[in-house]
């Protein structure tokens, strides 16, 4: 009863400030749906399937035709063997990164598809620089190429894999981003001047939060709390943005009869107030 309690009052909190909605309810947000990503045309959607926990992951798309988003399918390049989480289209929509569980040793691998002039090509691992024995997971793309991602040791921490000429190179954690605590699902902007990721820091409204971090000068800003618009006494995770219909998408899981009821919401982009929060933003790095 009490979590039902909690879900009715994130509700009436979103109908309070009018803004936040569910993103295509029982279309694509079922109670069992995560981490959205969409096409840089608006038109095509990857996310997670879930059944009420972490045993069955699976990735499934979408497409918006005859003003509608259509019944969801099997994601074209998805292998159902294994769990599958994590989609995210590069920024000129000619790559897709996600991340496969090919065996419990090795822990999420990031992987990547391109598509070229003969149509996509097959799945393929990224390299070491990226990838290691730990969990890799959550890999977003900027236009000039670096990749930032999760990889869990002790905790989860936020690392970048900056692109060059010869490739990938060796990952580091992103400074002034990472904490004690769990930290991880980084979206980085299309030019590198933004990043909205999860976090479990002290402060926060719930169990894992949303905050930005602003670049400039290559130095990352202290991140801040997205506030009580985004962030719940739950956890909000899987940041991400539509820039062609101008959104910002999310979502959020909460326990009821220990299973995990997951949807993905969607609040328009200016709403964020980036361009306040950049102002009020402070470089004083983490130690």
């Amino acid at each position: 009863m009490k979590k039902k309690i909690t879900f009715l009052l994130f509700w009436a909190t979103a109908i309070c400030f009018g803004q936040i909605k569910m993103f295509e309810p029982d279309v694509i947000s079922d109670d069992q749906s995560f981490g959205i990503t969409m096409s840089p045309d608006g038109r095509k959607a990857l996310f997670v399937k879930a059944y009420g926990g972490r045993d069955s992951l699976h990735l499934f798309e979408s497409y918006y035709k005859n003003g509608a988003w259509q019944q969801p399918k099997k994601a074209f390049f998805a292998n159902k063997t294994f769990n599958e989480i994590d989609p995210s289209y590069t920024p000129d929509g000619n790559g897709i990164l996600f991340n496969s569980l090919i065996s419990e040793d090795a822990g999420y691998d990031v992987f990547m598809l391109k598509k070229t002039q003969m149509g996509w090509t097959k799945p393929y691992k990224l390299p070491e620089a990226i990838n290691t024995e730990q969990h890799e997971f959550y890999a977003t793309m900027a236009l000039n190429k670096n990749i930032y991602f999760t990889r869990r040791m002790d905790s989860n921490d936020i690392y970048m894999s900056q692109w060059r000429e010869e490739g990938y190179q060796p990952a580091i954690p992103v400074s002034g981003l990472n904490t004690d605590t769990s930290d991880s699902n980084p979206y980085i902007s299309p030019d590198e001047d933004f990043l909205i990721f999860i976090s479990r820091r002290e402060g926060g409204f719930g169990n894992a939060d949303l905050y930005v971090s602003f670049r400039k000068n290559n130095k990352w800003s202290n991140p801040i709390n997205l506030g009580v618009k985004i962030n719940t006494e739950v956890s909000e995770f899987c940041p991400t943005l539509d820039l062609k219909n101008k959104k910002f998408l999310f979502s959020r899981t909460i326990f009821e009869n220990e299973l995990r009821i997951e949807n993905i919401y969607s609040i328009p982009l200016r709403k964020l107030n980036l361009k306040k929060l950049k102002k009020q933003a402070k470089w004083e790095l983490l130690e």
